[in-house]
């Protein structure tokens, strides 16, 4: 078992050397909560970044000391945060006191104070399992507020209950924790993130902020977990919200609600994300595939067309800004049942083979594929409370033979653009039409020459009719 924080050795050189002038080194945060979890032997987990806090030395002796081993990158000296060329995702930040001067999650007056009592220096701290520090010299941690208790016992608690309100970013990063660690949160800190909710605090935050606790919430082992707390607190975005009591025929989904079934599918996407080509947008996918329901659903719980309608509700969804993923995404709210219906209705190769080709098309512009849309249609199957095995071996069969028989790739087109201008089809405006006819004829089997010899006629037939 691990008994120390290991760094790499230009990071102990370094360490060793602030010690020599003087300074007092401790890691925090999540590097030392990651260290925790580790020995418990629940999770193996490696930070990727260290997060430093110097005491002793003043802003110029610690950059003084830095600047010996690489170019020395600095966030401002009003907080105090410097980086290392050669030591990427180390971060050296000396001890300070917050104060809080606005509503947005970075407004705050900075107080640099490098003899800042430890009991100080914690407060500013989210919650108690993030407030542990290590001292590297003594290869101790440091717990001033029963952080290493809350973490073998599974409990989310606020360090300061007068800091913690300070700051909204706190509410969404405590339903990633939960997602992330699988914890629960005392009754007090939940009570305080109800009450920042209703303040209308999360208002504050940056589009880009909140995305980049979502995709922290996504990427975890039990995505669930972190929505089902933001429902609980009533801090959904409304198109998750509108999800919460909108019926589904019992039927097909005993398992209630639409946020119920997202909430199954999203836990089963997380299952297989490693196996998807995009695996961030494959989680998305999974979160929104359903947020058309609302709009469409009638009193039986029947929502026809929910697909399309779920398109237009995605404009709203503007946290997303990657062009790529938002093509991928579409593509995946827009045929997440295609697959199903094409099975139930045993179609022919054609159709198969035209939605190979529109699914080529997509790609162009993301990473949206069969094999994702495959994955998808199976999380999305089991995400309920009841599963007809007949229709998943109808489903697993009919995909099984047209992927062996016919691949899942579209064909390449066999005439193309430069066929066109070589046989003098003038009027370019039109490519695309003729492009598409003379796929649809591919797909029908027939060879360049025969293919040629329609368009050609058409042509001359077209040109007839219009002078």
């Amino acid at each position: 078992m691990i008994d120390v924080i290991q760094v790499i050795p230009l990071a102990d050189t370094i360490f060793k050397d602030i010690i020599a002038h003087g300074g007092k080194v401790y890691i925090v945060g999540g590097t030392v909560r990651d260290f925790v979890l580790t020995q418990m032997n629940h999770y193996q987990l490696v930070s990727k970044d260290i997060d430093l806090e110097i005491y002793h030395l003043s802003y110029d002796e610690l950059k003084k000391i830095l600047s010996k081993y690489g170019k020395v990158n600095t966030y401002g000296k009003s907080f105090a945060i410097l980086g290392l060329s050669t030591l990427p995702g180390y971060d050296f930040a000396l001890p300070r006191k917050e104060t809080k001067t606005g509503h947005k999650h970075q407004d705050f007056d900075v107080i640099i104070d490098s003899e800042l009592p430890l009991e100080k220096a914690v407060e500013r701290r989210d919650v108690t399992m993030n407030a542990l520090m290590y001292d590297y010299s003594n290869y101790q941690i440091i717990d001033l507020v029963g952080g290493v208790d809350d973490i073998h016992q599974h409990v989310i608690r606020m360090v300061n209950k007068n800091t913690f309100q300070e700051d909204p970013l706190r509410i969404l990063r405590i339903a990633n924790f939960i997602a992330r660690f699988e914890m629960s949160v005392d009754n007090e800190t939940k009570q305080y993130c109800i009450k920042m909710v209703k303040q209308g605090m999360l208002h504050d935050l940056s589009e880009e902020r909140i995305y980049e606790e979502y995709k922290k919430i996504l990427m975890s082992n039990h995505p669930s977990l972190g929505f089902q707390f933001l429902k609980e607190i009533d801090a959904l975005p409304c198109y998750l919200k509108n999800l919460i009591n909108c019926p589904q025929r019992s039927d097909y989904h005993p398992e209630g609600d639409v946020f119920n079934h997202t909430m199954l599918v999203l836990d089963l996407a997380a299952t297989c994300k490693q196996y998807s080509h995009y695996p961030e947008a494959f989680m998305w996918s999974a979160l929104l595939h359903d947020i058309g329901k609302p709009i469409v659903t009638n009193d039986q719980g029947q929502a026809l067309q929910h697909e399309l309608a779920g398109l237009d509700v995605f404009k709203d969804v503007t946290i997303i800004t990657n062009k790529k993923m938002r093509e991928y995404i579409k593509a995946m709210i827009h045929y997440h049942m295609y697959l199903m219906i094409l099975a139930r209705g045993e179609s022919r190769d054609m159709k198969y083979l035209k939605f190979l080709k529109t699914i080529d098309n997509i790609k162009d512009g993301g990473c949206f594929c069969l094999e994702d849309l495959f994955l998808m249609t199976i999380c999305d199957y089991f995400g309920r409370g009841y599963n007809d095995p007949y229709h998943y071996e109808q489903f697993l069969n009919y995909i099984k033979d047209k992927v062996n028989r016919l691949g899942d790739c579209a064909l390449e087109p066999i005439i193309s653009g430069q066929d066109l201008i070589d046989n003098a089809f003038d009027d370019h405006r039109r490519y695309g039409e003729i492009l598409d006819k003379a796929y649809h004829m591919q797909l029908q089997g027939m060879t360049k020459e025969k293919i040629m010899e329609l368009l050609k006629r058409d042509e001359r037939k077209y040109r007839k009719n219009h002078g």
